[in-house]
């Protein structure tokens, strides 16, 4: 996290969480929601919503996230990540303003939902440790994938994405 050049607000948000916060992995998203004062709800909702956000005037921001089996913790996770993102990007609109953003996963992929995406990539899985641990399972690289996702409490598929993401190479999918 030595690169101080930020493409975009979404960069700027995860890194200073990290630096402010001391953040290990996996992130502990609850304590990003609480120095943030959001209200974090566990619920369950039908299988095609992930999670939203809520701000009232006169109310503290809600998250809720959907509690169904049919979610895996790593996606819940992501999600809550991605809605703090809601949270942190839409600062600029007045509090006075409603916000409601409903994330499913058939949204249109907006400038704003791929900016919170892109930030909850980054804030779980923070380039300089994806590469660090990237390097140090090198004599693993068959189970390196899994390993990694389990350090940073996301799913391999996300993990996976975001090594490319950063040009490493890694083994194609096999089935076991």
């Amino acid at each position: 996290m030595n690169n101080l050049h930020f493409e975009s607000e979404a960069e700027l948000f995860a890194y200073k969480a990290w630096r402010t916060l001391s953040l290990e992995p996996p992130v502990n998203l609850d304590k990003i929601a609480s120095k943030l004062n959001l209200v974090i709800e566990y619920r369950e909702f039908i299988p095609e919503i992930d999670g939203f956000y809520l701000r009232l005037p006169n109310c503290p921001p809600v998250i809720a996230i959907n509690a169904s089996y049919v979610k895996p913790q790593e996606r819940r996770r992501f999600t809550l990540a991605h809605e703090i993102g809601h949270h942190l990007l839409a600062r600029r609109i007045s509090n006075s303003e409603r916000l409601f953003f409903l994330d499913t996963p058939r949204n249109r992929r907006t400038v704003l939902e791929r900016a919170c995406d892109r930030f909850a990539a980054l804030l779980l899985m923070p380039e300089e440790l994806v590469r660090r641990y990237f390097q140090e399972l090198e004599a693993n690289s068959k189970n390196r994938v899994a390993i990694m996702a389990s350090r940073f409490g996301v799913s391999t598929w996300a993990m996976r994405r975001r090594i490319k993401e950063l040009g490493l190479t890694i083994q194609p999918w096999q089935r076991s």
